[in-house]
């Protein structure tokens, strides 16, 4: 049996990661002085969002798993019995969590060249919520027996097509946390435009390349905007059953928000299923409290109005 690791910033439900016996590689959360490895603890990180310890206000950031935490967590894998290994990451443009795994798989290559052991990485050349549907249609796929070539191909295959749409509640978080990173495309006139009038980018990630389609004035209708976006591409059907919505803080709150309900009962009706997760740590310092992501995998097309 293939078992499934992926790094913390894939918005997979704990209680998914644990039926499916997923792995995960934890990012490091630094906030105020202090450590914290984020194993995807939904209490404690509704309650770190509740809390507003990840507000702009609050000195924090994230770090990936680094190659020798890797190896120790795929060596102990391989302990438990476990020989086939396939590693999902988030896409290798936005953390160096791919390379890290490439590393340790390669480390661990030699260190069992005698043994029958399957180590492979994947770019999910995607992030958080995209991460989750890719994630949980491999798992679908595992269920049903694929494996080895056959699956890393299908997953190869689907990966460019997932869509990852994120709407943060502050563009000035937003901003900011990009700059650490080096990521200097909302530029600063046009956060201080969208804290005066309130205006919500709509971002895309899509096949390792983050853009913004649309923005809309105020967290709420740029939600239901793409609530209702998502719908449409619903009806018209997906390539995988799959819609993936996380948010940055308790994930009760999506009830409040225009056009979910009515996109929960449109993926019911067509007999895919909804994932609903907080979003990660690692997403949550990175995008900010309170902002939503919604996942799913189509053809790519062009956004419009």
């Amino acid at each position: 049996m293939t078992t499934l690791i992926v790094d913390s910033a894939c918005d997979l439900p704990k209680a998914l990661i644990e039926k499916k016996n997923v792995q995960l590689l934890p990012a490091t959360i630094i906030y105020d002085k202090n450590i914290l490895q984020d194993f995807r603890d939904h209490e404690q990180t509704i309650s770190m969002y509740k809390g507003g310890i990840l507000d702009k206000d609050h000195d924090s950031e994230s770090q990936p798993t680094s190659t020798k935490d890797i190896v120790r967590i795929l060596e102990q894998t391989i302990a438990n019995g476990n020989t086939d290994l396939v590693v999902q990451t988030v896409n290798r443009v936005r953390s160096p969590t791919y390379e890290h795994a490439v590393e340790a798989a390669s480390t661990l290559a030699k260190r069992y060249a005698d043994r029958d052991i399957s180590i492979r990485v994947q770019d999910s050349r995607t992030i958080f919520t995209g991460q989750g549907v890719l994630a949980a249609h491999t798992l679908a796929l595992i269920d049903k027996g694929v494996s080895g070539t056959k699956l890393r191909r299908m997953i190869d295959a689907l990966s460019s097509k997932v869509h990852a749409y994120q709407v943060p509640a502050n563009v000035i978080y937003l901003r900011e946390r990009s700059r650490k990173k080096g990521d200097n495309s909302i530029s600063w006139l046009g956060a201080i435009i969208g804290r005066a009038l309130n205006i919500s980018p709509i971002v895309l990630a899509l096949d390792d390349k983050t853009f913004p389609v649309t923005k809309v004035k105020g967290f709420h209708q740029a939600a239901e905007k793409l609530f209702r976006h998502t719908l449409k591409k619903v009806d018209q059907g997906l390539l995988s059953p799959f819609v993936c919505i996380s948010y940055a803080g308790d994930p009760k709150d999506l009830n409040t928000l225009p056009g979910f309900n009515e996109l929960k009962l449109a993926i019911k009706a067509r007999k895919y299923q909804l994932i609903t997760t907080p979003m990660s740590l690692s997403g949550g310092v990175n995008l900010g409290p309170g902002t939503l992501s919604v996942g799913f995998a189509v053809e790519p097309y062009d956004w419009e109005d």
